[in-house]
Formats: C-alpha cells, structure tokens, sequence
C-alpha cells in the first residue's frame, strides 16, 4: 500500500500538464474578465456624463475582442517562457516581468486595431483593460503562488529529484526534506557510488541504478533536478557529476558540505527544510530573461521594419548573383537543447557541403559565392535571424547557436561547453565582438560565452550592439 507521502505525488503524465492548464485557463480568465470589466467601466453612468460617447455599443463584439486579446496574451506569455518548465503553480518570472508581458500584449493589440477597419472600439476601454489586467494578474499570481505553497507544505511533489551519494547520506538527506510536513521534489531514489552494486535495492529509498550509468538513469527516469550529497573528499566526483547533468539539462544542487571544494557557489536554496548551494545561476534567470525579452522584441521588431529596404535589396542581389533560394535554413541547437530552424541569407553556393560535410567557413572560402563574401564581411547575411528572435527561437545578443554535429562533437570535449545553453543563443554576442568566430578557438570563445552568461545586463547587451557594428574580424 502506497504511503501517505507517496499517494500525494503528482503522476508522471499530469506534472506538466495540469499546472499548465491551470496557469492557460487563469490568464484567459484574467484577460477576457478584464476586458469586459474594462468595457463596464467605460459606459457606466459616471464615465458616460464625464466623457460623452456617440452611442453605447453593444457588449457581444467587446467580448469577442476580449477572446482574441486572450488568444493574443497567451502567446506572449508562451513567448515570454511563462509557461516553460511547469513543475508547479509557480512562474519563472515575478510581477515586474507579469506586467511587462501584459503592456507588450496590449502594444500588439493597439498596432492591430489601429489598422483595423471594421468596427470602431472605445480607446478609453482598450486604455481602462491596460492596468485592470495588469493587476488581477499580479493578484492571481500571488494567489497561485500561495496554493503552490500549501500543496508543498502538504507534500504535493512536482519535480522528479535523484539523490546522489552514499545510501545513509541520502536516506539523512531526504529525512531533513520532509521533515517540515513536504517538499516539491518528488524523489524517484538514489543514485549510489559505483562500489554499491546494480542489484541493490533500499525499501525505504529505492536504488536507481550507481554513478556509472547517470546519463541512463536520468533520461529512463525523466530526471528534472539531482541533488548532490558526495563525498568532499572526492571533488572531482563531483565536477564529472555537475558536468553530466550540464550536458543532459538537469538542474542540480549540493549540499553544503562540499562549499570549500567546489567553485561557483552562487544561490541558497531551501530543499524542504535542508539549505542547499544552487549553481550557475544567472542574472537572465527570474526577472532578466523577461527584460531582456522585451528588449529583444523592441529592438528585433523595429530593426525589422526599419531594414526591410536593406533586405530586400539583398535578396535581389543574391538572387541575380547565383542560383539556389535566398534565405538558407539550418538546423540549430539553442535554448535548453531545443532544436529550431535558423535563418540567414545564403552566402554559399547551393551544394557548398556536398563534398565536405559540416566545416566551419574559412578566409577566402571557394563555397562563397561574390554578394555572399561581401555579406558575410558586414554581417548582413545575419539579418533574416531578426526573424528568429521575434518568434523567440533566438535573442539579440547571447552565445551563437551551433549545429547539431558541431554540438556533439565538443560537449564532452570542453569543459562546460553544455553550459552555452542555458540562455538563448544570439545573433551577435560577446565571444563574436572580440573576433571568436569561425574557425577559432572553440575553447576560448566558450569562456567568452561563459562570462557573458555570469555577468548579462541590458547594458552589456547595448555595449556588444554598439561594437557588433564595427567588429568584423574573422568575418568571413
């Protein structure tokens, strides 16, 4: 019989998808309610002797309005990552990055129904639901967030967790976790020292497997989070350990035993009642990665509209110089390992890989056709991926995205080359400013890529914008 504690473990099926239906049912609800409470306000007694309307017009096409403004919200807030990673009730964002993604919405909706030229909506409405949306936001996210709370405090488990370590260690361990009535990690079992045999097996913490099959045992159990408990006498465990779970997108914490062996130590983190060392956080975690995403969007969107001359100029160019299609497509590794097609305009001739396969282009490369060349030298093949980042595949300013082949062949190679992929891959970035790009040093650009992911700001990214405009060495 199932223990009191296991009978409250959200089902492997459900985790992601029940959270995610609550939190997409929620921001529809708050985004038509606020709309139709907007149009109330705006034709009730006191609004319509203070600013007289023509006529009142009907409720049914404001409440059809207020459907496609929710249609609308719900995707930015897909764009905005509101809706990745559902272990819970709770957002990867607080309300500062809520209401950002509420006034892009509403930018959108003003930009359409300005060129809309069917019914005329009430301005004072669409201006009244700005701020009645944004704050029953905020206010059922700090709802949520409160029953997020309880249901952990009753044991309610979101987060498929492993520990790792000698089986008394994380027997102690997970007794310190639900020691305080529950915690959010759902533990699978553990994950033993190599000496603890295959066969092993613990009633009260079962034995998933040891440490010579962890990339097995993460992807057989869907692993999101391990939580590490080794040793401190053996930090390079450790490291092969963290390296592991940078390569398969498993989050991972220590305990803090190991603080004095191991570098990067950035975040405290409570795991039930247990401090836990939480690593390689970033400044695009949290609040960042929604500024950054509204200045993606601005910067991408009007760069967009302001070069579409420039771009169409181009197109024409490569399409009389050579033939083959003018934007050339590839498969690109970015965020979280997530594979998205990128898009640049050809420099290349069509068949330029046939005979080389994936090689990285060179000085004075013969594949090049005469526009490509000169493409490539002022970086306006890079353009089209303007595209990419409006669809959120991308951001401006980040680590360039790679290729499936080159991707696999250094993530065991160079240490914390994985990391690359904890944000989002950029069109221009820090390592490509200071002349790493092509065939240069994979290893120094990974460091290039690894200080711009522990030290991002807005201003760095205007800083690596400003020098992308006259940076083109290795450019070709």
């Amino acid at each position: 019989m199932a223990s009191a504690k296991e009978q409250y473990l959200i089902p492997s099926r459900d985790r992601y998808i029940i959270p995610l239906f609550i939190l997409v049912v929620m921001d529809t609800a708050v985004f038509i309610g606020s709309f139709i409470l907007a149009y109330a306000l705006r034709f009730s007694p006191l609004m319509m002797e203070l600013v007289p309307p023509p006529e009142i017009p009907p409720l049914r096409p404001y409440f059809v309005l207020s459907i496609a403004i929710a249609a609308l919200g719900i995707l930015v807030f897909e764009r905005f990552g509101f809706y990745l990673h559902r272990y819970g009730l709770e957002r990867r964002s607080g309300p500062i990055g809520l209401v950002a993604a509420v006034i892009v919405s509403y930018v959108f909706i003003m930009a359409i129904l300005f060129n809309y030229r069917g019914m005329s909506f009430s301005r004072l409405t669409v201006a009244f639901s700005l701020p009645i949306t944004s704050v029953l936001i905020c206010g059922a996210h700090v709802c949520l967030h409160r029953i997020h709370e309880k249901m952990v405090e009753n044991g309610i488990a979101f987060s498929r967790t492993a520990l790792i370590g000698p089986f008394d260690r994380c027997t102690e361990l997970l007794r310190k976790m639900h020691h305080a009535c529950g915690s959010e990690y759902h533990v699978l079992g553990y994950i033993g020292m190599s000496q603890e045999g295959h066969g092993k097996s613990r009633v009260s913490l079962p034995l998933l497997g040891n440490l010579d099959n962890l990339v097995g045992i993460i992807k057989e159990n869907r692993l999101d989070r391990v939580i590490l408990d080794l040793p401190k006498d053996n930090p390079g465990l450790a490291r092969k350990v963290i390296n592991t779970c940078r390569e398969q997108n498993v989050q991972y914490q220590l305990v803090p035993e190991l603080f004095d062996v191991l570098t990067s130590l950035d975040n405290v983190e409570e795991a039930g009642v247990l401090p836990t060392i939480l690593l390689d956080e970033t400044p695009l975690a949290g609040q960042g990665f929604h500024f950054k995403r509204i200045f993606d969007v601005v910067i991408a969107g009007s760069l967009l509209v302001t070069l579409s001359p420039i771009m169409a100029l181009v197109a024409l160019l490569i399409k009389l110089d050579s033939t083959g299609e003018v934007i050339y497509c590839q498969e690109r590794i970015g965020n979280d390992g997530r594979f998205f097609t990128m898009y640049k305009f050809r420099t290349m001739t069509a068949d330029a890989e046939n005979d080389t396969g994936p090689i990285w282009a060179k000085a004075d490369d013969p594949r090049c056709t005469r526009v490509g060349r000169l493409l490539r030298r002022t970086n306006l093949d890079e353009l089209p991926q303007f595209l990419n980042v409006v669809r959120g595949d991308m951001s401006v300013v980040g680590p360039r995205p790679e290729r499936p082949y080159f991707v696999n062949k250094f993530k065991n190679a160079i240490p914390g080359y994985m990391r690359r992929h904890v944000v989002k891959s950029g069109i221009t970035g820090w390592a490509q400013v200071n002349g790493l790009r092509g065939d240069t040093s994979v290893e120094e650009r990974t460091r290039f890529d690894m200080y711009y992911i522990k030290h991002w700001s807005i201003l760095l990214d205007i800083k690596i914008l400003w020098r992308t405009l006259t940076s083109f060495k290795n450019a070709y």
